[in-house]
């Protein structure tokens, strides 16, 4: 795969050749990424030549400080020569990596390309190879199975063409792996036909696909004793999808037009056991899927005013089966079958929808809509999943703009979703929540090199249980939320400009009392932010920023660390000089605070573009104790938790783009 690479790269000194790199890297809290693409374009002699390379890979920061990689590449090479008029002789090739798995896939076709009355048409021929961990072996060791064999597939389009008052397109690709025990496949397609009725059109899309994966696993964890362990077993799943949606849209008037669609997509998948000893105990299964999703609306317009009517409908059948029941013994055969037809469901739902906007005034506009949805959600007995549900949503928009540098939005919000278990297993969860957002925003612009948004939003939801059980509290919650968010952009002129960003949030949660109308406070959560910034240039871009942000919440057990104190209130120290601590938890509240620069640059150059973008936090973590304290050492607590914990966060992303 390297050697593949150095190829592509080997080639830049080829006239006529197109090489574009992009690259960046990004260092965020507890990870480290790397990613890169390299794409390519030539020609060598009468070949083309494409390849494209992928590669990302992410280290992850774990609790000892040691690093945890995880690497993808994947390339792809598609190469073509012609043959002929009509004909040409084409390669593909591709590998993938994946260093979690320690799996290496490589591939490469090459046949002939046909051309007939504008469709194409390609055979292909080549080998496989796949290289992935086999199964565990008695002393720990996981050895590594290579498989290759003969490969071969097709390569099918049809570009879009009138044909009968159709205007018609497709395309498909399969391809067959046969690697020694184990085999691969993949094949695809995809289709549409259109046609117009004086004004009506009708639209037909078609898809589908089907894909086979063989992997090696032990024979079953009931044979942890057993030497059938020790078999490679392969396990292939096989997968297939098929889907078809039909759209009809036609103008029943010279404003009102009506849309409608109905889509069919079946989804069947099988798992498979090959080449287990007889004694093995394994479970083959299958699963099946199958969707129908109607759609019907309506829309009215003339001048500024549209009303739209929608209706939305669907079904959806969901089964798991366990196929080699004969085979087992019938304890783990009844336990596997229950296991799998837990997950089978009926999914059925209805949806309504309106939207009206209409305009007032001039400078007046309302906008209306609402959705009503029901679903209904059942489940084999065993299962306590069934349920039915109510949602409900409206909004009203008022919109007003008295001059063309201010505009103001109020919304209205309102939700309403009631969810009902038909199980006696969960029927206390039955639960009604209703939701209540006020949102007005007002944008100014005084000038063309000056923008102020400024927003903000009073939310209140509300949960109520629809019964509660005997001996225990009721859990109705309530939510209520008040919020600022403010963005504003000044351009000073010469290519500078200030922008400022602020956010402030004050969220309190309690239990709701839904009789009275009250609740019992349980937390207080705040929020704030803010972000300053100052951009320099107009071709190279250039900034630096202030970043705020600090958030209090209670917390129910908080806990601090503070130095221990002999009996002369001093600090008790160890033979290594130092200074031992205990710890104590209180309820109390929480403040974390973050503060720090950023910058970024933006260099574009004649072939690509260079960006940087680095923040650099610092975080205190602090606490406010509540209740009693140890009188002796009281004051070192509250000192150690006002102090509390500070820790550096850099973060940093380089990225660039780069074409020769």
């Amino acid at each position: 795969m390297i050697l593949v690479v150095g190829c592509v790269l080997g080639t830049s000194a080829v006239a006529g050749q197109t090489v574009t790199y992009d690259g960046a890297f990004e260092r965020a809290v507890n990870r480290y990424r790397w990613t890169a693409q390299l794409a390519s374009a030539t020609s060598v002699g009468a070949w083309r030549v494409q390849a494209m390379n992928r590669y990302r890979s992410d280290a992850f920061i774990l609790f000892d400080d040691r690093l945890s990689f995880r690497d993808v590449n994947a390339l792809r090479i598609n190469a073509g020569r012609p043959l002929g008029e009509r004909s040409e002789v084409v390669a593909r090739g591709r590998s993938d990596w994946f260093s979690l798995s320690d799996v290496l896939a490589q591939s490469i076709y090459g046949g002939v390309k046909f051309g007939v009355s504008g469709a194409t048409f390609a055979p292909l021929l080549g080998v496989a190879m796949d290289r992935r961990p086999g199964v565990r072996l008695s002393d720990g060791t996981l050895p590594l199975r290579t498989d290759a064999g003969p490969a071969f597939g097709a390569e099918v389009t049809i570009p879009t063409r009138e044909a009968s008052g159709y205007t018609v397109q497709a395309s498909g690709q399969g391809f067959r792996e046969q690697l020694g025990p184990r085999a691969g496949s993949f094949a695809r397609f995809e289709g549409s036909a259109e046609r117009a009725f004086e004004r009506t059109v009708l639209r037909v899309e078609m898809q589908g696909g089907a894909a086979r994966r063989d992997a090696y696993q032990a024979a079953s964890f009931l044979n942890r004793d057993d030497a059938a362990r020790q078999s490679e077993t392969v396990e292939s799943t096989r997968s297939d999808t098929l889907g078809a949606t039909l759209v009809i849209e036609t103008p029943v008037t010279r404003r009102l037009q009506v849309t409608g669609s109905l889509a069919f997509n079946a989804n069947n998948r099988s798992v498979r056991t090959l080449r287990a000893p007889e004694e093995a105990l394994f479970f083959d299964s299958d699963f099946s899927r199958r969707t129908v999703d109607a759609d019907v609306s309506s829309v009215y317009e003339s001048g500024a005013t549209q009303v739209r009517l929608g209706f939305q409908g669907g079904a959806e059948i969901e089964r798991r089966n366990l196929t080699n029941e004969d085979d087992l013994p019938a304890t783990q055969a009844a336990q596997k079958r229950d296991l799998l037809s837990q997950a089978n469901y009926d999914r059925g739902y209805v949806t309504l929808l309106a939207s009206v906007r209409l305009p007032l005034t001039s400078k007046t506009m309302i906008v209306l809509d609402g959705s009503a949805n029901a679903i209904r959600h059942d489940t084999p007995i065993i299962n306590p999943d069934d349920r039915d549900e109510i949602f409900s949503r409206g909004r009203v928009s008022l919109l007003y703009r008295p001059s063309r540098v201010l505009e103001a939005d109020l919304q209205v919000n309102a939700t309403h979703y009631h969810t009902v278990y038909l199980k006696a297993a969960r029927s206390a969860e039955n639960n009604v929540q209703q939701g209540l957002r006020l949102r007005p925003a007002v944008r100014w612009r005084p000038g063309p090199r000056t923008r102020i948004d400024l927003s903000s939003e009073v939310r209140a939801t509300y949960t109520v249980d629809d019964f509660t059980l005997a001996g225990r509290r009721p859990t109705d919650q309530a939510a209520r939320e008040l919020r600022y968010d403010l963005n504003a952009e000044h351009d000073l002129g010469d290519g500078l400009r200030v922008l400022a960003e602020a956010r402030l949030s004050d969220l309190r949660l309690g239990r709701f009392l839904d009789q009275e109308f009250a609740e019992i406070p349980i937390d207080t959560l705040r929020t704030y932010g803010g972000w300053f910034r100052v951009q320099s240039g107009t071709r190279i871009v250039a900034e630096i920023g202030l970043r705020v942000f600090i958030r209090t919440d209670f917390d129910r057990s908080a806990t601090v660390r503070y130095p221990r104190l002999n009996a002369d209130g001093e600090q008790d120290i160890d033979a290594s000089g130092n200074v031992l601590t205990t710890t104590i938890s209180r309820p109390g509240r929480q403040r974390i605070a973050q503060m720090g620069p950023t910058c970024s640059l933006t260099w574009p150059m004649r072939n690509g573009v260079l960006r940087f973008d680095g923040w650099y936090t610092v975080q205190r973590v602090s606490r406010t104790l509540y209740g009693d304290l140890p009188e002796a050492s009281a004051s070192v607590i509250r000192q150690a938790a006002s102090r509390g914990e500070r820790i550096i966060i850099p973060n940093l992303s380089l990225s660039m783009r780069w074409a020769i």
